[in-house]
C-alpha cells in the first residue's frame, strides 16, 4: 500500500511532491477513519444483537453506543443489567464467560456473595419474576472476537478502494 513519489531537485518538482504527500496523507487519514468506523459499527452491531436477544428475566435496559473522538472509537454498553447479561447470573447458568474472573464477576459476586444466587429453587427478582439466573450472553466479548476476526478483511477492503 506504499506510495512512490519521485522528486527531481527542482523547486517545481519538490512543490509537486509536497502536494502528492499532502494528498496521500489525506487519503490515509480518510481510510483510517473509515476503517475505525466500520470496525466500531461491526462491534456495536454484534453487541446490540447479543444483548437484545439474551436470556434474562429482569428488565433488559442495555443500550449500546459508539463514541468516536477522531482517533479512537469506543463501544459502550450501558444499563443496570449489563453485567448480569454479559457475565451471567446464578449458580445454575452464570458460569462460562472466559473473562469473569478477570473482572471479578460471576455467580456469587453480587452483592458480595449474599442473596440467593446459589439457591437450587431459584429466587424472585424485583417485579416478582422467578429465576434461576441467566447464562452469560458474552455480548461485548463476542463483539471483540468478531472485530479481531474481521479486522484484516475489512482493512483490505477499505485500503484497496
Amino acid at each position: 500500500m506504499g506510495k512512490k513519489i519521485t522528486v527531481d531537485l527542482s523547486a517545481k518538482s519538490i512543490d509537486s511532491a509536497i502536494k502528492e504527500v499532502r494528498k496521500y496523507k489525506a487519503w490515509v487519514l480518510a481510510k483510517e477513519k473509515e476503517l475505525r468506523q466500520r470496525l466500531a459499527m461491526l462491534g456495536a452491531s454484534v453487541a446490540s444483537i447479543r444483548f437484545s436477544t439474551a436470556i434474562y428475566n429482569g428488565t433488559n435496559d442495555v443500550t449500546v453506543r459508539v463514541e468516536d473522538d477522531g482517533s479512537m472509537a469506543t463501544i459502550y454498553a450501558e444499563g443496570e443489567s449489563v453485567a448480569f447479561i454479559e457475565f451471567g447470573a446464578g449458580a445454575k447458568h452464570g458460569y462460562g464467560h472466559p473473562q469473569a474472573g478477570e473482572f471479578g464477576v460471576g455467580p456469587g459476586t453480587y452483592p458480595d456473595g449474599k442473596g440467593n444466587w446459589d439457591n437450587p429453587k431459584g429466587w424472585y427478582i424485583p417485579g416478582g419474576e422467578h429465576t434461576y439466573g441467566n447464562p452469560p450472553a458474552m455480548a461485548m466479548y463476542t463483539a471483540v472476537q468478531t472485530i479481531t476476526e474481521q479486522v484484516t478483511i475489512i482493512a483490505k477492503e477499505v485500503f484497496s478502494k
